[in-house]
Formats: structure tokens, sequence, C-alpha cells
């Protein structure tokens, strides 16, 4: 299976190729009785990207349908689709993915359903539809979803293509696959049946399905009331008659002794194929190789390259074009020497002619320009690859190569723990269990002199009593290991008496979802340990919770918290409380549509608070006593939508809808756009 080069018109990969050698191409011919298109934006006017462009199209669809014992509709899609990330035509959105979608209803809630189709057999448990009835709704859709990366709907289940059963009659139109308004036989699936048939054929089995149907299943050895089945497929899909072109890479060279000359690199379909260049001022010239990889190096006059260059596969009918600008070729290499701590750069265009600023995209430290004797950094930041861009176009990622030293490992580091005020005669701890490091042994001991007797002192914690007057002690703590020893010392206050500690969680707030809120707590008296608690609301995380002024993230929903500033000191304890509100998230809708021929939703909008966690209500009417339509997810981006076909539910008589956020946003009566 493969992928053929981009459409130079309109983004899209000219063609897509299974294991077979069956190559379709993407039928965007409004004109065409069997293209399967979005409808155009300007229906009586020409294609054109991406003014008048459907914002879906396909390169195979084949979809099969059945009725089950309930009178409702069994639905099989199987497609190679091409749409926008946005559904809107637009330069850069181009997606291409594989389909296979099944929809059933009027099932026994609960109960599972197993589906055969050409390219798998599926299980379900119906879900129940709130109406007493159970369905099936699955749509798994594989390729590159966010734009580009268009190989990537190969690793989709719709390969290799159905096409009509070439021994049952009628044939398929020449130059098709077959006829979408004809339900025909079809071959091509790879898959076997537990009869040992090749699975060309839409088959549902679970209990009661077949009672009453029309499609009762017609294979022996198969319960006839517990399945249905069909073996007719409407099938669209249209030959790709041309390999096309793409131009993998033009770069320049050019010196004083040699003059210009043009590298040119492009790609097509396997096979023989002519492939040419040309452009002002060159010689038209024929690229060697095969395979679908192509080559020539050509001279060009003058002290400048051709602003642009075409390459033409003459094999096409018409000869499939491509325009391409030649930019210079960089040569690098980067190199980080631990050890000076410097990335050192060397990079030359393959332009000796004209006057040419090579520059380091930015990688933490600003964008750097290459002297012509090389770039040397002083550093501690270390990419794992540059980039260097030209002047003259030309633009070169390059991996960073080390040589030096390792880096040391981490040695111990002792830490005996805050220092501490407390009381004539109680029980105090002393912790250096946040020592770090590979520690092989501890020691506590009083300094300047021995006053008190240490409990454990060979211990990460030891104890001692406090004398019975004002003292000021100090104690060392000394960690053995690795890279050791190393000492902390800790000051502890004695006191006869304390004041009472006071705690202040600073003023109520009210703040945006997703925000980070600072908790601006304060706290007066004699105060050993400072910790906030959260007392209500969502689980969140807090940063430097044991200190006066916290910090965390507002979660993404509509809500209220409360926290509890708590202190501590040998004067006794305090709590104060602080709450922190929110304000609901604003919602838009940027369309809202009900196509009636296939009873389609399409609604979609955004949300002001967006990620994880974020979803929408869609009520049927003009308020939020409707039924609910559905629940869907706001993207890291804050968007949403809401597509499915067909739906059970329909618009009601106001001919709107009603949504309701998890943050709070709500949106009353807005107005559906019914299509057929």
């Amino acid at each position: 299976m493969t992928v053929g080069p981009i459409h130079a018109l309109n983004g899209f990969p000219v063609w897509y190729k299974d294991e077979n050698g069956l190559r379709l191409m993407l039928n965007t011919d409004s004109n065409d009785p069997f293209a399967i298109m979005d409808e155009l934006p300007n229906p009586g006017q020409p294609v054109s990207f991406p003014d008048n462009f459907p914002s879906e199209a396909f390169y195979f669809i084949a979809e099969a349908e059945m009725v089950t014992g309930t009178g409702e509709r069994a639905r099989l899609v199987l497609a190679l689709e091409a749409a926008f990330v946005n559904e809107v035509p637009a330069e850069g959105d181009q997606i291409v993915f594989g389909r296979v979608r099944i929809r059933v209803a009027g099932l026994q809630p609960n109960v599972e359903y197993t589906v055969t189709h050409p390219y798998g057999i599926d299980t379900f448990i119906a879900e129940p539809d709130g109406e007493g009835f159970g369905e099936i709704n699955f749509t798994e859709d594989i390729g590159g979803l966010n734009g580009g990366n268009f190989e990537l709907a190969l690793e989709s289940r719709v390969f290799p293509f159905l096409q009509w059963d070439p021994n049952v009659a009628p044939l398929a139109p020449v130059g098709y696959i077959g006829d979408p308004n004809v339900p025909h036989p079809v071959i091509g699936s790879v898959l076997v049946d537990r009869f040992g048939e090749p699975q060309n054929i839409f088959r549902i089995e679970g209990p009661g399905i077949g009672i009453g149907s029309p499609d009762r299943a017609t294979t022996p050895g198969i319960n006839p009331d517990n399945c249905i089945e069909t073996r007719d497929f409407n099938v669209a899909g249209k030959i790709s008659t041309i390999s096309g072109v793409d131009v993998v890479r033009s770069t320049y060279s050019q010196s004083a002794a040699t003059g210009g000359v043009l590298d040119v690199f492009a790609m097509t379909d396997v096979g023989q194929q002519n492939l040419e260049v040309s452009g002002a001022g060159i010689n038209t010239t024929r690229l060697q190789g095969e395979n679908g990889t192509y080559f020539a190096r050509v001279n060009y006059p003058g002290a400048l390259p051709p602003s642009s260059i075409t390459v033409t596969n003459t094999s096409d009918n018409p000869p499939s074009l491509k325009e391409s600008t030649p930019v210079d070729f960089i040569n690098a290499t980067a190199n980080y020497d631990n050890d000076a701590k410097t990335l050192i750069i060397t990079a030359t265009s393959s332009d000796e002619v004209t006057p040419v600023i090579l520059t380091v995209e930015d990688f933490g430290l600003g964008d750097l320009s290459i002297p012509i004797e090389g770039l040397a950094v002083n550093t501690m930041i270390v990419p794992a690859e540059i980039t260097i861009q030209s002047s003259a176009g030309g633009l070169q990622t390059i991996p960073v190569t080390i040589t030096g030293s390792v880096n040391n490992p981490i040695g111990v580091s002792a830490n005996a723990g805050a220092d501490q005020t407390v009381l004539i005669n109680s029980t105090v701890t002393l912790d250096g269990s946040q020592s770090r490091g590979a520690i092989s042994s501890y020691q506590w001991t009083q300094i300047p002199e021995q006053t008190v007797t240490l409990q454990d002192a060979n211990t990460a914690i030891a104890t001692f009593v406090a004398p019975n007057e004002a003292a000021q002690l100090s104690f060392q703590l000394t960690v053995q290991g690795e890279g050791g020893p190393h000492s902390d010392i800790v000051n502890i206050n004695v006191l006869e008496t304390a004041s009472e500690p006071v705690a202040d969680a600073g003023p109520n707030q009210t703040v945006q979802q997703g925000s980070i809120v600072t908790l601006t707590g304060s706290t007066t008296g004699e105060v050993s340990t400072v910790q906030w608690v959260q007392t209500s609301g969502p689980e969140v995380v807090l940063n430097n919770a044991n200190s006066p002024v916290a910090t965390f993230t507002f979660p993404n929903q509509f809500t209220t918290l409360t926290f509890e500033l708590r202190v501590a000191g040998p004067g006794g304890n305090a709590v104060d409380t602080v709450t922190i509100s929110t304000t609901p998230d604003s919602l838009t809708v940027n369309r809202v549509q009900f196509r009636t021929g296939d009873s389609e939703w399409r609604i979609s909008g955004t949300s002001s608070v967006a990620g994880a966690g974020v979803t929408v209500t869609i009520y049927i009417g003009n308020s939020l006593n409707g039924t609910i339509l559905a629940q869907v997810q706001v993207d890291a981006l804050g968007q949403w939508e809401y597509r499915v076909e067909p739906s059970q539910v329909g618009p009601d008589a106001t001919r709107a809808i009603s949504l309701q956020s998890s943050s709070g946003g709500v949106l009353i009566n807005v107005p559906i756009n019914i299509r057929n």
C-alpha cells in the first residue's frame, strides 16, 4: 500500500494504491454521477481550492444497509475520506483517514452482537437508547487527523479496496470500481469467515435480530432468526489514470569555478515514467531513476538560479506538473564538548558566489548567526538537534553530537531541617530525613559543646529533651557517602514562654477557571510550622503548601474551593479559612445544522475554558428542560463538536437547541439550520 504525490492544486495526495495495485484518485468532479462528495459552496461554479471545494470527498467508499427485525436501519460505512481539520477547506488543514462506521438501531439493550464485514469482525454490547431499545454507534477513523501525515491513513483497515464483483452483471462503469447508486456484490476482502468464504458481506448476529427482517440470513449453518446479512454494497471510487509528480527537493549550488548547478529530486508512482525538469534559462532535461524515485542535475546560466522550476510527468495524460523554488543546500555539523561546555557549529552554503547569511534558529539562546569560520557558544543548554536557516532559502536540521566526559553523579547532601522554636522541658525532634544522595551513615552532634543528651544520634531522626531554662542550641548533622562527608546545622531556640500563633488565610477570591491561584496567607506570633489544607471542592495540587504563600491551578469546573491555613508553635495552634470561587465560562456556537436526508447533526462551537474535564451538554429545544441530544468534550484549544448520523433524535417544533457547560456557561434557544 502506498500514497501518491501531493496534488499541486488542492494539497491532497493524487492517489492511494492498495496491495493489489488498484490506484484510486480523489474524485471532486461535481458533474460526475459516480462521485460522492459534499456540496460545493457555489454549486454552479467550477471546483477550485479552497474557495469552491467540498468539505468532504472520497477516494473510496462502500456502504451497505439492512433492516432489523424491529424495522430499524443497520448501516455499514467503509471509506477512505478526504476532509479538513476544521471542516472548512483551508491550506494546511487537509486530512485523509480510513473510516469503519457501524450504526444499528432497534436492538435488545445490553446484549452482545457480532458484526462481520469485509475488514473484520467486531463485537459490541448494544447501548440502551433511552427508548427501550439498544443501539450500536461505532466509528473508527485512522489517519493524520491534525493535517498532513497522509501516510497514516495506510494504517487503517480499509485496504485493499472493495470493488464490484466482475462475475456478477452489470460490470462497473469504465474507469470506476462501481456505481454508488446501484447496490452490487463486491470482491476485495482478504479475510475469510467461519464458513470458509471471503468476508465480502455485511452480517449482524444477535438474539432475534432476524425475526421479521427482510434481510434474514441465507447462509447455510446460520439460524436466520438470529442473523441478518447482505452482500450488496454501494461502491464509489475512480481509478486514477495519472501517476502525478512531487518535487521532494530542488537545491542549487554555484561557484566561480563550476558555475551554477541545480539538483532536482522528484517522486511518482512505480513503473515506466518520463519526468522532465524545465525553467527559465535552463535546458529541459529528463530525470533519471525508477521505482518512483527520480533525479537530475542541470546547469543554469547567470549569477542566480531560476526563481522557479517545473517538473512534468509526461507519461500522464494530461501531463502532471509540480513547481518548486530552488534554494541553497546547507552542509553543517554541530558538536557539544561536555568538558568545555561549548557548542561548536560549522555550516556552509552551496552558494559560494552570492553573500549568504546562515543563522541557527533559537533553541533557548535566541537566533545565532554563523560566521564563516564557524560558531562556538559557551552554554549549558544542549539541544538534541539544531536547525540552520539560510537567507537563500535553505533549511537544514541536524543532530548534535556529544564529546567529553560524563557528568558527575550527585554527591551526598545533609539537610538538618528547619530551625525551631520550642518550650523548656519539651521533647525536640531533629529531622535529617530530607538529606540526599547515597548516604552510608548519619551523625548528630551538638555544637559548640554537649549540654543535652541526644537519642538515636546516629540515625536520620534524633531527639532530646530541652533544658529547663531559655537557651540557644545548635546541632550539626554530618552524612557520609559518595562525594561526602557533608554537614548541615539547625538552630533550636528554647523559650520559657511563647506567644500564641495567629493565622491569616488572606481574602476570599473570584478567579478564572484553569488559572493559577495564589493563596496569600500570613502569620504572627511564635510559629514553628505552616500548612495549607483543602477542606472542600474538587481536589487540587497545592504548591508550597507548608509556607504562608501557596499556589494551585483552579480546576476547569464551575465550583467553589475552601482552604485552611493551619499554623502551630510552642504557644499553641491556629486556623483560618479562605474561599476561592470562579465565574462560568463563555460559550459560542459556530454551526448548528441538521440534515434531514441522513438524519445527521453537525454542531460545533467553543468554550472560554479549554482543556480536559470540560463538557458541553446539548438539549433539544429552547430551554434546558428538553431532551439531551449529546454530551461532548471540549478540547485543548477550547473547541467542541458533535457530529452524528444517523441520529434517532431530530429537532423539535422550536427548531432550536440549548447548551450547558460543566464550567457553568449556558446558551438558550440557538436556532438550527435544517437542510435536506
